[in-house]
């Protein structure tokens, strides 16, 4: 049996350096280290948590789902970004198509 409490540090760790690196807008390394971090809950969970750790576990989880969100807030600001961007795009091809016709 693996000690929880470690187990659900490494996961807010892993949580931790997913925002740091999606505040950095290395969205590419957000996405392998949130691979690493899916495959390591699906572990997590494969055995029982036992009445000793579900304090911390239950702290954990919701420090992940805090930690999820602003993830989630980060994302969204960038998809509207991009979006921005291509709807400027796509009105510099009209008025180029415009200009020229």
């Amino acid at each position: 049996m693996t000690d929880k409490a470690q187990d659900i540090q490494q996961l807010i760790s892993l949580s931790q350096a997913m925002l740091e690196k999606a505040r950095e807008e290395s969205w590419d390394d957000v996405s392998v280290l949130e691979a690493e971090r899916s495959e390591l809950i699906r572990l997590f969970f494969l055995e029982p948590i036992q009445q000793v750790y579900t304090d911390a576990v239950s702290a954990g989880i919701e420090s992940i789902l805090a930690i999820d969100s602003d993830l989630i807030k980060l994302g969204e600001l960038k998809r509207f970004e991009f979006a921005q961007i291509l709807q400027n795009m796509d009105q510099g091809k009209k008025a180029v198509k415009a200009y020229t016709s």
